[in-house]
């Protein structure tokens, strides 16, 4: 067995045993309120522009924006949903969390008419990333906030998927590279299936809480 299956499956381990529900915390006491939201989400550009402008890592962008068909499963949950709601992405190009998360993302989007998703960079989205943090307490890139028709927020995503997460907090004593190229590997094995997952539950999740 590669030692990439190996790590993929320690990590899948993790995941099961993990007792984590959510990738964020809440810093404050309260969201922001909804007009900043809405001011933000306009102040967004759509994918495709972000897509376009990206300096950084452009060709992984593109090669992950091209693998980004969800499976039929997701986008079938996703089309059952009875609100629309809006994704407002803190993310920037440079970012390899961002790189390898948001295209899956867009690429749901792009599916399900009750969708819509705005990208905008961190220093425009600020006080989103210091209100909703890490479970280690860091504010980071991607933040992915879902909004309700008012604009209020009904769910939140930070940084990249639970098991990898999980995996990454667990082993401070590895080095940033080796943890680095390990995270990659994942990424490229998972492509995008444990975020889109992620993605959809929250979304379901918060069409429940609507409907009580």
């Amino acid at each position: 067995m590669s030692n990439l299956r190996i790590f993929c499956g320690v990590v899948a381990v993790l995941a099961l045993f993990s007792g984590s529900t959510v990738n964020a915390k809440q810093q404050s006491s309260s969201p922001p309120e909804p007009a900043v939201l809405e001011q933000l989400y306009g102040d967004g550009i759509d994918f495709d522009v972000f897509l376009a402008n990206a300096d950084q890592r452009k060709e992984l962008w593109q090669t992950n924006w091209l693998k980004s068909q969800p499976s039929d499963d997701w986008v079938s949950r996703a089309r059952s949903l009875a609100g629309n709601y809006r994704l407002l992405v803190v993310a920037v190009d440079a970012c390899s969390d961002s790189v390898n998360t948001i295209p899956y993302i867009a690429g749901l989007v792009s599916h399900i008419d009750q969708l819509e998703l705005q990208i905008v960079n961190p220093r425009i989205g600020r006080v989103i990333m210091d209100t909703y943090r890490t479970p280690d307490d860091r504010g980071a890139t991607p933040t992915v906030v879902i909004l309700d028709e008012n604009f209020g927020v009904v769910g939140v995503w930070v940084e990249r998927p639970l098991p990898l997460q999980d995996w990454w907090i667990s082993n401070p004593n590895i080095s940033d590279r080796t943890k680095a190229q390990r995270k990659q590997s994942w990424y490229d094995w998972d492509t995008g299936a444990h975020t889109i997952r992620e993605i959809v539950e929250l979304l379901e999740a918060a069409d429940a809480n609507s409907s009580r």
